[in-house]
């Protein structure tokens, strides 16, 4: 219940902000400006009183930093919200670099969408140019902010009331769905699992609402979450009838642009060896939701991973292909070489079409979870075309919540624990 009031709360909150900003720009703005001038000049005054105590000389630098910061702020205050204005143009060029990329790979694969690709991206590219070049009335831009702030919490509301409703009528339709920025979302996973160490470390009893249910789940979706680099972006993956199947970047041979690009791979592992490989050997903590499907979402689902195994070849790992079997420690550090040893795993590569290359920004694991999610009803649809495995976990969480809804369960896998969230 506290996380459903949380939601609400949260929504509430950015329905009525956001509304303001619509009616009041300015003011928001010179709130907001007076804010951040009232945190530097605590920060700098905070940062010298901890000098005269530690006697350390980046002190004294950071409370410069923030004083020099506090001085142009107040006789320039228009330069945050057009720094804002920057950062939203580059992020803008980016998401239409991104949609660019994955339009060349659709091309290149022969694949569907390359039209709506290219006008997705060409959209971004002209209003990120706009908003870098363009010194507008910039009352636009909080304008716009609030109009989003006020649909997301409009959204978080609507799901709020639909986890207390015990007459709400479920039931997964495919739309899109407004979500926070793909940067943001990009860090769920890790704020999740952090927020769940600290329940850990605290030894408190880590305690949530569990659904009485006595139907059986066909289907789990697993995001993964470890301590370092990508793994911090998280991972998602689903098994059905007891399989795991995972799709990555996981030819070393193919890595481009710094592995975010390369040929797509998927293996099939039994779920039995594949969690305690994930949480045991790469360190991982995973978040389980299960899904109670149907006679028809089964036959839906069976005929899509199908699908997946007609349009692929079976692809061997170094240490198959070497033979190295007892030569583990060679190739220890190829990630699908340790999964092949250590669970048997076999992989695949795609023949044509979608999902053949892999594109961190676009054809990822999230999609190729969502290809499964998708044909059972799930709106996780994006207009933006990214999706992340952040983005996922949000949706699982506020869909599980629900009353009725076919996620019936959710686990916690932990280095030493599993626990289901009671």
């Amino acid at each position: 219940m506290q996380e459903i009031l949380s939601n609400i709360l949260l929504g509430s909150l950015a329905v009525i902000f956001g509304f303001v900003m619509l009616l009041a720009p300015d003011g928001v703005y010179l709130i907001l400006v007076n804010l951040l001038l009232v945190v530097l000049g605590i920060s700098s005054l905070w940062m010298i009183v901890r000098f005269f105590k530690r006697r350390n000389i980046l002190d004294v630098v950071s409370s410069l930093f923030s004083f020099v910061i506090f001085v142009i702020l107040s006789n320039h205050q228009s330069i945050p919200l057009h720094i804002l204005q920057i950062i939203f143009g580059v992020y803008c060029l980016l998401n239409g670099a991104a949609l660019f990329i994955q339009m060349v790979i659709n091309a290149l694969n022969n694949s569907k969408g390359k039209f709506f690709l290219f006008l997705f991206s060409l959209f971004y590219w002209i209003l990120g140019i706009y908003l870098i070049r363009v010194d507008k009335d910039l009352k636009i831009l909080i304008r716009a902010f609030g109009f989003y702030l006020m649909i997301l919490g409009a959204r978080y509301v609507n799901d709020g009331f639909a986890c207390v409703n015990p007459l709400t009528k479920y039931e997964w339709k495919r739309k899109v769905r407004i979500t926070f920025p793909a940067f943001l979302c990009a860090f769920f996973p890790d704020w999740a699992l952090t927020a769940i160490n600290h329940y850990l470390e605290a030894e408190e009893p880590f305690e949530l609402e569990q659904k009485e249910r006595n139907a059986k789940h066909d289907l789990s979706v697993f995001v993964h979450v470890g301590p370092v680099g990508f793994q911090k972006v998280g991972h998602i993956c689903f098994a059905y009838k007891g399989i795991a199947y995972s799709y990555g970047n996981y030819d070393s041979d193919s890595f481009r642009l710094n592995q975010t690009l390369g040929d797509g791979v998927f293996f099939k592992v039994p779920v039995e060896y594949y969690i305690p490989n994930a949480m045991e050997a790469e360190k991982n903590t995973i978040f389980e939701y299960g899904i109670a499907l149907n006679e028809e979402q089964r036959e839906v689902l069976e005929a899509q991973v199908q699908e997946f195994e007609n349009n692929s070849y079976r692809w061997y790992s170094k240490i198959e292909r070497e033979d190295g079997y007892n030569r583990f420690d060679t190739y220890k550090e190829d990630y699908p070489s340790r999964l092949h040893y250590k669970t048997g795993a076999k992989l695949y590569k795609f023949k044509q079409g979608k999902f053949k290359t892999y594109w961190a920004l676009g054809d990822n694991c999230a999609l190729f979870t969502d290809r499964i999610l998708g044909c059972l009803g799930a709106d996780i649809l994006s207009i933006r075309g990214i999706i992340s495995p952040g983005t996922y976990l949000e949706w699982l969480q506020n869909e599980y919540l629900k009353k009725n809804s076919p996620i019936i369960t959710r686990t916690l896998y932990t280095l030493h624990t599993k626990k289901d969230f009671e």
